[in-house]
C-alpha cells in the first residue's frame, strides 16, 4: 500500500479538514507528501500507510484528531496544495509551448517536404472523407461515423493547431493591394 491510497481514502471518507491532508498525500511534490505523512503519523501514531489506513477505518477518533491537526496547520497545507497546482499548470503550459514550437518549426522549415507534409496529409484525409461520404450516399448506403471520424481526424487536428487569424492572414497575403 502507498501513502496515496491513504490520501484517496481520506479525500473520499474523512470530511473537509482531513481531505486537505489527503490531497497532500496523493500529490507528486515530495515536500507536500512528507507534510501529509507527518500529519497522518501525528494523528495515528504509526509511520506506515497500511497501519494508518487501518486505524482511520477502525477508529473515527483518529480522523477527528487529524482534522484538528489539519486546522492547526491549515496555512501550510493550503500552500502545499497551491504549489502542487502551480507545478501542474506550469507543466501543462510547457507541454503546450513545446507542441507549438514543434508546429512552428515545421511550418517555417527550409525543407519543402517537412513544411508541406502536415498540410498534405490533412488535405488527403479530407478528400478521402469527402469521397467516402459521396460514394456511400451515391450507393445508398449508411455512413459509418467512426470511419468518417477517423478520416477527419487529421484535418481537424491540423486546423486545431492553428489560430483563425493565421488562415485569414495567409489568404490576404495572396491578394494584391489595390
Amino acid at each position: 500500500m502507498k501513502w496515496s491510497d491513504v490520501g484517496s481514502w481520506l479525500q473520499n471518507n474523512a470530511g473537509a479538514g482531513a481531505s486537505l491532508v489527503g490531497s497532500l498525500l496523493v500529490g507528486n511534490i515530495p515536500g507536500a507528501v512528507a507534510a501529509g505523512v507527518a500529519l497522518v503519523s501525528g494523528a495515528t501514531g504509526v509511520a506506515t500507510p497500511d497501519a494508518a489506513l487501518k486505524i482511520f477505518q477502525n477508529d473515527p477518533a483518529t480522523v477527528i484528531k487529524l482534522k484538528e491537526l489539519a486546522v492547526q496547520d491549515d496555512q501550510n497545507i493550503r500552500e502545499h496544495i497551491r504549489a502542487m497546482t502551480e507545478l501542474q499548470l506550469k507543466d501543462e503550459q510547457a507541454e503546450h509551448e513545446q507542441t507549438q514550437t514543434t508546429v512552428r518549426s515545421g511550418d517555417n522549415s527550409d525543407d519543402v517536404f517537412v513544411r508541406r507534409t502536415r498540410p498534405a496529409q490533412s488535405w488527403t484525409s479530407l478528400v478521402a472523407a469527402l469521397a467516402y461520404v459521396f460514394t456511400l450516399v451515391f450507393m445508398g448506403k449508411e455512413i459509418d461515423l467512426t470511419v468518417l471520424g477517423l478520416l477527419l481526424t487529421l484535418p481537424w487536428t491540423y486546423a486545431g493547431l492553428r489560430q483563425v487569424g493565421k488562415g485569414i492572414d495567409s489568404f490576404n497575403a495572396g491578394k494584391k493591394p489595390k
